[in-house]
């Protein structure tokens, strides 16, 4: 069995294009949320999900969430003013069929892979929408996730944008990193695979000015795209932060 475990696509579809032809290969595929919000293509990367990824395999993310309900993310602080101004760019082009969608999907699932007890939530089982928490916290909140997920063989989560693993006890917590946006200074398309029991972390390349130019097509303003085209080129930094150490 080969799966691709893949989260955070933010309607980036250049990026998950180039995540689907390095892996030709897969037989399924989990989703753990947020495929809309912050990228320009929301439309193309919700009808790919829809026809591709078994209902019970895609998990909500908070911007699902909040594109649904037309709610507030709860994203991080620096990132508020983007989600925002992609959150209107969300409601204008997707229908309500494809927000019903959305709305309807869980935030977290128990899962069966090839014998392994698996959890599947886009933030953390004890808040699967919104909390944030590194791979690198602290082993007690950790420990305290795994008890409330039911201490499964895996679990997978999401939200934060950065790649990792982490094995406590008999329990292995994967975090494939974000497709569209990731956070770790690293700009590739970020993902995971399933194979033989194996999970492994890998990257893909892709064209970040593609999705750049498809920033031209909805009604953002000039500073937004700049802000927006340098976290994808960064992975991650905003322009306050890249000048900010630029003056140190």
């Amino acid at each position: 069995m080969k799966l691709l475990i893949i989260s955070d696509v933010h309607a980036n579809w250049p990026a998950l294009r180039a995540v689907l032809n390095a892996e030709p290969e897969v037989r399924d595929i989990l989703c753990l949320g947020d495929l809309v919000d912050y990228g320009p293509q929301p439309l193309r990367c919700a009808e790919w999900a829809i026809n591709n990824v078994p209902v019970d395999h895609l998990i909500q993310g908070n911007h699902d969430w909040a594109v649904a309900f037309d709610k507030e993310p709860r994203c991080s602080a620096p990132y508020r003013r983007l989600a925002r101004v992609t959150h209107a760019h969300c409601l204008r082009i997707l229908s309500k069929g494809l927000r019903s969608f959305l709305a309807e999907l869980l935030p977290k699932r128990a899962l069966t892979l090839d014998g392994a007890r698996c959890v599947a939530c886009h933030a953390v089982p004890s808040s699967p929408r919104f909390r944030y928490l590194a791979m690198d916290t602290d082993v007690k909140k950790w420990l305290t996730e795994i008890d409330v997920a039911g201490y499964p063989d895996f679990l997978f989560v999401g939200h934060t944008h950065v790649a990792g693993k982490l094995r406590l006890g008999k329990t292995q917590i994967v975090n494939p990193g974000s497709v569209g946006q990731p956070k770790d200074g690293d700009p590739r398309a970020a993902y995971g695979i399933w194979q033989d029991g194996e999970l492994i972390l890998r990257r893909a390349a892709y064209d970040v000015e593609e999705t750049v130019r498809a920033y031209a097509t909805p009604p953002f303003l000039p500073e937004d795209v700049a802000a927006l085209a340098q976290v994808l080129r960064t992975g991650g930094k905003l322009p306050d932060e890249a000048a900010a150490e630029a003056v140190l």
